[in-house]
């Protein structure tokens, strides 16, 4: 496609300006319903009607006299009478829209897929955690590091327990040897 603003692609560009729709600006200017979509994407990759466009949004912009420096008086004004009817809703709306303007207010979007990997690497770090444990476990009952849950209860449930009596002595002797060591 070649570059050439032709008068069906100023028709485009005039009728994109409208509502920034660029589908129904191809239409509108002319072009087939069933392939406006595409058109639309390609007219818009177009140096020579991006500049139409530009040039058309900037001549809208003077006719309705909107220059940053008029936003930024209207938003004033907004919060000046914001102020005086003590409307803390209006003022920080006012304030917000100016931060925005200035480039100072930026929107904060969670990125919902990089949360959710996150949380599948914790969680694939929790489970080789459990299963070191597991395998640690197994182990230190005389089973191999590959046995279930199931069986490491069962072998546990084997083995005799000390009572409260067998602890206190070895609490006990531990505390006199380093008594003798002297």
């Amino acid at each position: 496609m070649s570059d050439e603003l032709t008068p069906k692609r100023r028709a485009f560009a005039r009728e994109y300006i409208i509502d920034s729709n660029g589908t129904q600006a191809a239409i509108r200017a002319g072009y087939s319903e069933r392939s406006a979509t595409s058109q639309a994407s390609q007219l818009l990759d177009l140096p020579s009607v991006q500049a139409e466009i530009a040039l058309l949004q900037k001549d809208a912009a003077q006719a309705q006299d909107v220059s940053l420096s008029r936003l930024y008086t209207l938003l004033n004004e907004a919060c000046q009478i914001a102020r005086r009817k003590e409307s803390a809703t209006g003022m920080v709306a006012a304030v917000t829209a100016i931060a925005k303007l200035a480039g100072l207010w930026v929107e904060k979007h969670e990125d919902l897929a990089a949360r959710d990997k996150l949380a599948a690497e914790a969680q694939k770090t929790e489970l080789k955690t459990a299963a070191r444990l597991l395998g640690e476990a197994a182990e230190s009952v005389g089973l191999p590091r590959a046995a279930t849950p199931a069986q490491i209860v069962g072998a546990l449930a084997e083995r005799p327990v000390a009572t409260p009596e067998a602890y206190r002595l070895l609490r006990q002797h531990a505390t006199e040897e380093p008594a003798n060591a002297t």
